[in-house]
């Protein structure tokens, strides 16, 4: 994020268009995809052109108050300059070009560094609130509500599309608490989409088996896990799927524990969707 916005204010200051980056995206992805196939997943220009459109919103005004702030005073002070930057997302140094580009002047510039450190204590707090995971228990109803939870990051993959990815989850014997990569609010149809699929999976009663394996046979596998997490060389992979056809409905790194058969889980449905984050929802979802 922060490179994007970086390259969008040199960019802005260089009078270029705002979706020239995009173009610029598209072009970088066509020479680099052979060696990376993964840059053609579309997720890339998803989260690229979401942080342009969230950032053109306040640049420019970010900018005006800049100038205006020389213009009237001269000077911007290095706590000035912190809120530009936690405020619009323009950095030290595109702040003190424009200031410079005006023959003003950096007041106390120690005084960034300073408030960048209150500003990250209070980040760091806030982000208590991102579950990174764990089960309140081992209860029957807490493994049921894990199981139940697989099978939802398993539709909300097809429903949402594979951008989607773990962030941190939290269950407890009345819910599970689910945060994951998308930048939009669900849609009361997407949400009914995911509770059908998940409630269709349950009553196919599938097996849920669970595997100790090498990680990269479990990538081959197409085994997922929590965006970003690092896992050993051995680990545990849960699958659920059909033994009547073979059908993989969910692969996933997990430690457990599970069910043995999703027919125990109960209905399943999704008490609340919103935003935890930029770019991050959290669903809550119970069974019954």
């Amino acid at each position: 994020r922060r490179v994007i916005r970086r390259v969008m204010v040199y960019a802005r200051q260089l009078g270029l268009h705002d979706n020239w980056l995009a173009g610029f995206i598209k072009e970088f992805i066509n020479i680099y995809s052979d060696a990376y196939p993964e840059l053609e997943s579309k997720s890339v220009l998803i989260s690229i052109n979401d942080e342009m459109e969230r950032f053109i919103a306040t640049l420019d005004k970010g900018i005006k108050e800049i100038k205006g702030q020389v213009t009237k005073a001269g000077y911007v002070t290095g706590s000035q300059a912190s809120v530009y930057y936690q405020s619009y997302g323009i950095p030290l140094d595109v702040t003190t070009e424009i200031v410079n580009g005006m023959d003003g002047e950096i007041k106390d510039l120690q005084d960034f560094d300073k408030e960048m450190e209150k500003h990250q204590d209070l980040s760091r707090t806030a982000s208590a609130g991102v579950f990174k995971g764990g089960l309140a228990d081992h209860t029957e109803e807490v493994v049921r509500l894990h199981t139940a939870t697989h099978l939802m990051n398993a539709a909300l993959r097809q429903v949402l599309g594979e951008h989607v990815w773990q962030k941190g989850s939290n269950i407890t014997k009345e819910r599970t608490r689910f945060d994951f990569t998308h930048s939009e609010k669900m849609t009361d149809e997407q949400k009914s989409k995911v509770e059908e699929l998940v409630n269709s999976w349950i009553e196919r009663d599938l097996t849920v088996k669970k595997e100790v394996m090498p990680l990269e046979q479990a990538k081959q596998l197409n085994a997922i896990g929590v965006f970003g997490e690092k896992y050993a060389e051995t680990v545990s992979v849960y699958t659920v799927m059909d033994p009547k056809n073979g059908e993989v409905i969910s692969r996933e790194f997990c430690g457990g524990p599970h069910v043995e058969h999703t027919g125990v889980i109960g209905q399943f449905k999704i008490l609340k969707e919103e935003a935890v984050a930029a770019g991050i929802r959290r669903i809550k979802a119970a069974v019954s």
